[in-house]
């Protein structure tokens, strides 16, 4: 059966959600989001577009992207998704799919503000919602870049958020009163029936059984970067990238908002 086609008006943000293969929590560690990081920062070369919102997860991420041609986001997505599994991999030592086969993207019309806002905030309360911090600023979440009105080397402000007010710093506390008002809504359980519980008892017994000497593959393809996975290390300007955008949007002495754990 055939994909249904994606909508993609030109002019458009689009809000992008990617997750990991089967919802595993593969990119819990910062280096692997650190990986992340330079892979959004190169793709900006790869395909032209704006990167407004961004946050990773665990086991997912959120983007709130413009693409300067939108029949490209398909493209750019594709890139983004090949390029990240192949290094993630490569760090991480395995092989497989990293990601769901497809992600998911919603387009948002440029006029629409408050709908703009509304992603944006939900993007940045993300950690939040999930019990990981006690506010919105986190290394791994652009929030930072749009109340403190910092470079992070990666996003741009959205239009939107400049016209909530006329000064830079007005915008900012006016976005930063938003999402106070946030409320987060929990979602209800998923219903989990005798043949999913048997299901996932099979998966992960067939997981525990796998031989560690199997799990690179000898025929992966080459990338334009080498690095040891048993070194736990990733390219000097890759690192540089990653540590631009956390200083820009990570949690500081005088913030308010704390980790949890």
């Amino acid at each position: 059966m055939p994909r249904t086609p994606r909508h993609l008006p030109q002019g458009y943000s689009f809000h992008i959600t990617f997750r990991c293969n089967s919802r595993e929590f593969l990119i819990a560690k910062g280096l692997r989001r650190d990986v992340l990081l330079s892979v959004l920062a190169k793709a900006q070369i790869k395909v032209p577009h704006k990167l407004y919102g961004v946050c990773l997860m665990a086991n997912h991420l959120h983007l709130l992207i413009k693409p300067d041609d939108a029949t490209q986001l398909p493209r750019l997505m594709h890139w983004i998704s090949w390029y990240s599994a192949m290094a993630l991999n490569r760090l991480s030592g395995r092989c497989g799919h990293f990601w769901e086969t497809r992600y998911y993207a919603t387009a948002i019309a440029p006029k629409d503000h408050r709908r703009v806002l509304n992603t944006l905030r939900y993007i940045h309360a993300n950690p939040m919602a999930a019990g990981i911090r006690k506010g919105f600023y986190d290394p791994y979440s652009n929030y930072g870049h749009y109340s403190r009105l910092e470079c992070d080397g990666i996003s741009e402000w959205h239009p939107s958020f400049l016209q909530m007010a006329p000064t830079l710093k007005g915008c900012s506390k006016r976005y930063q009163n938003f999402c106070t008002k946030y409320r987060h809504h929990a979602k209800g359980a998923p219903k989990c029936h005798w043949g999913s519980r048997m299901l996932k008892r099979l998966v992960e017994t067939s997981r525990s059984n796998r031989s560690k000497s199997k799990r690179i593959s000898p025929g992966q393809q080459q990338l334009p970067f080498a690095f040891d996975c048993r070194l736990n290390q990733i390219p000097d300007d890759w690192q540089r990238i990653a540590v631009r955008f956390r200083k820009a949007n990570g949690i500081r002495d005088g913030d308010k908002e704390g980790c949890i754990w």
